[in-house]
C-alpha cells in the first residue's frame, strides 16, 4: 500500500489503513521515540509515547497534504514532537515524586527528632534525682553506649561499683517514676 492510500484509508477510519502504516513506518516512529527518550526511560513508557503518536496520526491524518510534503517526514516531525512533550511529562512526574518523597523523609525526620529531644529531655529531668557519679555512670552508660569496664575506668571506680551505682540508681528513678505515676518511654 502507498502512502496515498494509507492516507485515504485513515481518512475512511479503515483500520486495515493504520496496520499498514505501522508495517511501514512503526519501526521509525518507535526509534525516533527512543532516541528522543534517550532509553533513559522503561520501554513502557517509549510504547505507551508510541500509541499516543499513532493516535494523534489516526485523529489529525486530515492535517497533512500529500502535495505538500512526504508522509515519511511529517511522521517523523509527530513522533518527535510528542516525544519531546512526552519527555518533558516524564521529567516534571519524576521531580514531583522527588519533591514528595524529600518532604515526607524531611517530615519524618522532623517528628522523629523532635521526639527524641522530648525523651531525652525527660530523662535528663530524671537523672537530676541522682547524685553527680551516679548521673555521670548513667550518661556514660546508657547515653554514651559506654562500657562497665571502660565507665570504671574514667571514674576510678570498680566494676562491680559501677555495677552497684547502676543497679541503685535505676531502682531509684522507678520509685520516682511510680510514685509520680509517670510513664517514660527510653
Amino acid at each position: 500500500m502507498n502512502d496515498k492510500d494509507i492516507i485515504q484509508g485513515i481518512l475512511r477510519k479503515d483500520t486495515s489503513a493504520l496496520n499498514n502504516l505501522i508495517d511501514k513506518y512503526g519501526s521509525i516512529i518507535y526509534n525516533v521515540i527512543a532516541s528522543v527518550l534517550n532509553g533513559s526511560h522503561e520501554n513502557s513508557s517509549i510504547d505507551e509515547c508510541v500509541d499516543d503518536v499513532l493516535l494523534c496520526l489516526w485523529n489529525n491524518i486530515d492535517c497533512f497534504s500529500i502535495d505538500k510534503g512526504v508522509l515519511k517526514n511529517w511522521i517523523i516531525v509527530v513522533a518527535k514532537n510528542k516525544a519531546l512533550t512526552y519527555k518533558k511529562k516524564l521529567k516534571k512526574d519524576l521531580q514531583n515524586v522527588e519533591l514528595e518523597s524529600t518532604q515526607i523523609n524531611s517530615n519524618e525526620n522532623i517528628e522523629e527528632s523532635y521526639l527524641e529531644k522530648d525523651r531525652l529531655n525527660e530523662a535528663m529531668i530524671l537523672l537530676n534525682n541522682l547524685d553527680e557519679v551516679d548521673k555521670e555512670i548513667f550518661k556514660a552508660r546508657y547515653f554514651e553506649d559506654k562500657s562497665i569496664s571502660a565507665i570504671a575506668k574514667d571514674l576510678n571506680l570498680s566494676k562491680m561499683a559501677v555495677y552497684n551505682r547502676l543497679s541503685r540508681g535505676r531502682k531509684k528513678l522507678k520509685k520516682i517514676i511510680s510514685d509520680k505515676n509517670i510513664e517514660l518511654i527510653l
